[in-house]
């Protein structure tokens, strides 16, 4: 009888918090920041790729470019054994 009280109350603590919580964040929202634009950071795009020929070994690879300059900043290719 008694766990059955405790765990009532526990569950009506949490209840309480989670709707403080979803009422807070309803009635409080912040602005997005950006980032100034004086500063220059790379923005990369990372692909890998695979390919088997019938007649030919299975090759596979990968490549990273900074997508604010262009530039490959990496690049990987391997040939596997069959």
């Amino acid at each position: 009888m008694k766990t059955d009280q405790a765990t009532k109350i526990l569950l009506g603590i949490i209840a309480v918090l989670l709707f403080i919580n979803f009422m807070n964040n309803l009635f409080s929202s912040k602005p997005a920041l950006a980032g100034p634009e004086s500063e220059n950071k790379g923005r990369y795009q990372i692909s890998a790729w695979g390919v088997q020929a019938q007649n030919a070994n299975p090759t596979s690879g990968c490549y990273v470019i900074d997508t604010a300059t262009g530039m490959v900043v990496a690049s990987k290719t391997e040939m596997h054994a069959r």
